[in-house]
Formats: C-alpha cells, sequence, structure tokens
C-alpha cells in the first residue's frame, strides 16, 4: 500500500472524551489549514472559510453555545454535552463556505470543494499526532451563525473537533471496492 492511501485508509473520527490535554499551538493549526489549501475547487472560487476557537475565545464561546442549545432545544444536557466537548478539545475550527457571489459553479460544488478541504485536514492530522472529527449539530451551527461575524453568502457546515490523543483509532469495517462499484466495459 502506497503511504497516500495508508495516509487515507487511516483517517478516523477521534473524539474530543479521548482527547488528552497535550497543546497545540496556532501553528500547528495552520499547518493544517495550509492542507485545506490545496483541496479542489471549480473556478478556483476556494469557497472554504475557517474560524478558529482557541483558549480565552473557546471557552467563551462553549459557553455562549452552552446557552443557546439549551434555550432552543429545551434540553440541558445537549448544552452540556456541547460545551463538554469544546472544553476537551485544544482547538475547534467553525467550518463554513463562502458563495460565489457571480454563482459560476452550483452550490453543492462549493459544499464539496469545503469537504474536500476538511478532508486534507483530518487526514494531515496524523501527521502532527492529532486527532479530530466533524459535527454537524443544527443547534450549535445555529447559535454560531447569530454570533460570529460572517461574510454576506457564508454559511456554517460545522465543526471540527481537534486535539492530541494517546488511542490507537480502531480499524473500520469497509465494503470492498466491488461492493459499491458498476464496472461498465
Amino acid at each position: 500500500m502506497n503511504d497516500v492511501l495508508k495516509a487515507v485508509s487511516r483517517r478516523r473520527a477521534i473524539y474530543p472524551d479521548r482527547f488528552n490535554n497535550n497543546e497545540i499551538t496556532q501553528e500547528q493549526v495552520r499547518e493544517l489549514l495550509e492542507a485545506a489549501r490545496f483541496a479542489p475547487t471549480h473556478k478556483l472560487t476556494e469557497p472554504w472559510r475557517f474560524h478558529v476557537l482557541m483558549g480565552d475565545s473557546k471557552h467563551s464561546y462553549a459557553d455562549k453555545i452552552k446557552t443557546f442549545v439549551e434555550d432552543k432545544t429545551n434540553k440541558p444536557e445537549k448544552g452540556d454535552r456541547m460545551k463538554e466537548k469544546m472544553d476537551q478539545s485544544q482547538a475547534v475550527i467553525v467550518i463554513s463556505y463562502q458563495r460565489d457571489p457571480r454563482e459560476r459553479v452550483p452550490e453543492w460544488e462549493e459544499i464539496a470543494a469545503t469537504a474536500m478541504a476538511v478532508q486534507n485536514i483530518w487526514i494531515h492530522t496524523q501527521a502532527l499526532g492529532m486527532g479530530g472529527y466533524w459535527s454537524t449539530g443544527a443547534p450549535a451551527v445555529e447559535a454560531l451563525t447569530r454570533q460570529l461575524s460572517l461574510e454576506p453568502g457564508e454559511k456554517i457546515l460545522g465543526l471540527f473537533f481537534l486535539g492530541r490523543h494517546d488511542h490507537e483509532p480502531r480499524q473500520r469495517p469497509s465494503k470492498s471496492v466491488d461492493e459499491f462499484t458498476t464496472w461498465l466495459t
């Protein structure tokens, strides 16, 4: 197996309850975001946008999101869980995309390009001894949409919880190529 396929096959969701408290620096997060730059993007719209929450800002937004989620869902445990995930993470990357104002490409292509940028980040976490996962919880996304200064046409797709961990990711069962491929020869 070549190095690229090996890296792709080892990508796993690592949840915040598995993170240790080892520090992640802003420069290390910048390196992850550097990997995002190389995602495919039709018409070079580069729609991905990231808002990085670290340190005091992460804790401040965790409190705001907790309150919003509790009020929105009327379920305090949901707010507590979201705050706990943020507190356990060394950084939280808010994933958004910016719709091309000229709409030169369909919106789904910009969402897909953003997802590919996140995949690049996710794969590169391994090289830096980190792990993470992409969460798309609607109440948290709505809370951040109201609280962050987004550009016109910018939409949040979720949060990427980032941290260091000491766990060996579990093997993931997956279908064989022939189970999801139709060969037309």
